[in-house]
């Protein structure tokens, strides 16, 4: 069964999944066939990132990130310069940055094969350079691993990059013959990858705790073993964004910062789990390559918050009052208001965030801007032709602002849906609901669930049960937040409306449609101390409200126990000695509103 992933956008992600009954969707994708990319790119080039910087676009509508590929050979087109540069989506300049999710995201010495059209986008940087964008969005680059000799892009993945990738390509082209622009051998490489790697077992990882964290939140994992050597190498975890293995379950790695890195011995390393971290095993490669492990045990990511990041910091991220009224205005496009079935499915999946963590949304005025830019228009709409690329189902972009510190907010959300299925899935189809997706229709309100928790600033896990889990099929129907979505979304909430950051307001909890005004202001009137706590939990709360119940459950979402509320008091205290250290929630119901909120036993 082929795999596909959502991924997560400016810095936040949007929308992603799966595409036909045998097929899941990767990055709200749908699988572009390798035939087509061979025959509707205009140059297929093999390659390597050597550098990258961001700019805006001339309208200033939009940050792309330009990388500077050293080409190695010609499969398809022209010759051209030993270097090009390949215009990508989002990137961070100076204080701004931006995310967009699906899109191809490019790091320095990624190498593989680039299925390449020309760029229509002017950027500010005036380059005199070669330039394309990537054909058919993150599908449009093979990447190589010549540890094992595979190659893989979001759908395919297969072994022996000369001898089978290379011919698969020849024959499509009908060129036998491969323009040679630098010397560069495939197998020679491999070949001597292997050899250093079967002399060369000296690093051990012998275990990690905590075995359970959250990514993108400074969560600290402690590695012990042997080997790592005394300079700084990398650690590595499964990644989120590719469901963690390729199509052949070969794993798929995405490496910490290095400024992640909090210390590192011979025996011993200290890592912020990044955002972008999936549930499983780890590796760690000493500095320069020379030997690596994997660990033994599995770790689990629970939930994960999206991080801004300029390559070299990743930024922790929050919302903020943008309107005066406590939040964000979000605005439909006109045509997008139009269609009842979209807009109805769309509502509820924006009630299913707003009246579950309570985070500050609200619906505005329809607007007449059929635009994605940084415009201060958190627009709604649907693509314009072959606006989005071939492939992209949807697109969540999020815009962050800094003030010089490691903190950022989030300025700006965009999101944008394909209107048509076209190519050969044509025979897909949106399922606006109520009812659910079968077959092969996609569930329309689980695609904007999931897209708008990246709004909430929930990064993808490897969790099949969860609503930010990294892919959804068509057929299936995933519109109610599970026990990671809801944590993850309360601890950003709590982010938000207990800490200021570049002297922004703070963001106040949302009038739910199911909540009175002078309700949702009372809940912020609850509270839960000592926190970290030691043997005993109290929650005070206003005299108008009354607890009726608190539930507590611990970082995986397993219930613990349930205490009735005292509901002739104002203070009720719960013991939690019996509790291991580690972090808790505690679901706290007050007739018909529940909020959660977290706690940490020492």
């Amino acid at each position: 069964m082929k795999k596909t992933t959502l991924t997560t956008v400016l810095l936040a992600v949007c929308l992603s999944l799966l595409v036909v009954n045998t097929s899941n969707a990767q990055e709200l994708l749908y699988e572009v066939p390798l035939q087509t990319q061979v025959q509707s790119s205009s140059k297929i080039i093999e390659g390597k990132v050597i550098s990258k910087a961001s700019f805006w676009d001339n309208d200033h509508h939009n940050i792309y990130t330009v990388n500077t590929v050293e080409v190695y050979k010609i499969f398809k087109g022209q010759s051209i310069t030993e270097t090009i540069e390949i215009i990508t989506p989002g990137g961070t300049v100076g204080s701004e940055s931006e995310i967009v999710t699906p899109s191809l995201t490019l790091n320095i010495g990624d190498l593989g094969v680039f299925m390449l059209h020309n760029n229509d986008v002017s950027l500010t940087n005036n380059s005199t350079q070669a330039t394309f964008k990537p054909f058919a969005s993150s599908q449009g680059f093979y990447k190589y691993n010549l540890n094992n000799n595979t190659v893989h892009n979001p759908f395919q993945a297969k072994e022996g990059i000369t001898s089978t990738f290379y011919n698969q390509i020849r024959t499509l082209t009908n060129h036998t013959a491969i323009l040679e622009v630098s010397d560069f051998d495939v197998d020679a490489i491999f070949e001597s990858n292997n050899a250093n790697r079967n002399g060369n077992g000296t690093t051990s990882i012998t275990s990690f705790a905590p075995t359970t964290l959250n990514g993108g939140v400074k969560d600290q994992l402690t590695i012990t073993g042997a080997g790592f050597g005394a300079t700084e190498g990398t650690v590595e975890f499964r990644d989120a964004n590719a469901g963690g293995e390729d199509n052949m379950g070969t794993p798929v790695y995405y490496a910490a910062l290095s400024t992640q890195i909090v210390s590192w011995s011979n025996t011993e390393i200290i890592v912020e789990v990044p955002s972008r971290a999936g549930t499983g095993d780890i590796r760690v490669t000493t500095n320069g390559g020379g030997s690596s492990d994997v660990s033994s045990q599995t770790l689990t990511v629970f939930y994960s918050q999206i991080n801004p990041s300029n390559g070299t910091n990743a930024f922790s991220s929050q919302h903020f009052d943008t309107n005066g009224n406590g939040g964000y205005t979000w605005q439909m496009f006109t045509d997008f208001d139009a269609n009842a079935s979209a807009k109805a499915s769309f509502l509820r999946a924006f009630d299913t965030w707003v009246c579950t963590t309570g985070i500050n949304w609200e619906i505005g005025a329809v607007t007449t801007t059929d635009v994605i830019a940084s415009d201060g228009i958190n627009i709604i709409r649907f693509d314009n032709g072959t606006e989005l690329p071939q492939g992209v189902l949807g697109r969540c972009t999020s815009r962050f602002g800094s003030c010089g510190g490691l903190e950022a907010v989030v300025t700006e959300l965009d999101i944008v849906f394909n209107d048509t299925f076209t190519g050969s899935l044509s025979a897909l189809s949106w399922e606006y609901g109520p009812g659910t997706a079968t077959g092969f229709e996609v569930d329309f309100e689980s695609v904007a669930v999931h897209e708008l928790g990246h709004g909430h600033q929930l990064a993808h896990i490897i969790d099949s049960g969860e609503v930010m889990h990294y892919s959804i099929a068509n057929g299936q129907n995933s519109r109610d937040l599970g026990a990671s979505d809801l944590a993850g979304g309360t601890n950003v909430m709590n982010t938000n409306i207990n800490t200021s950051v570049c002297s922004q307001p703070q963001m106040t909890y949302s009038a739910c449609s199911t909540l009175g005004v002078d309700e949702s202001v009372l809940i912020e009137n609850i509270s839960v101390f000592p926190n970290p706590a030691k043997n005993s939990l109290n929650i005070r709360n206003a005299s108008s409200i009354s607890i009726e119940n608190m539930s507590i459950y611990d970082v995986r979402g397993r219930h613990i126990f349930t205490e009735s509320g005292d509901t002739s008091n104002n203070l009720n205290t719960i013991n939690v000695s019996q509790l291991n250290s580690g972090v808790y929630f505690i679901k706290i119901q007050m007739d018909h509103l529940t909020i959660s909120k977290k706690f940490i036993v020492e």
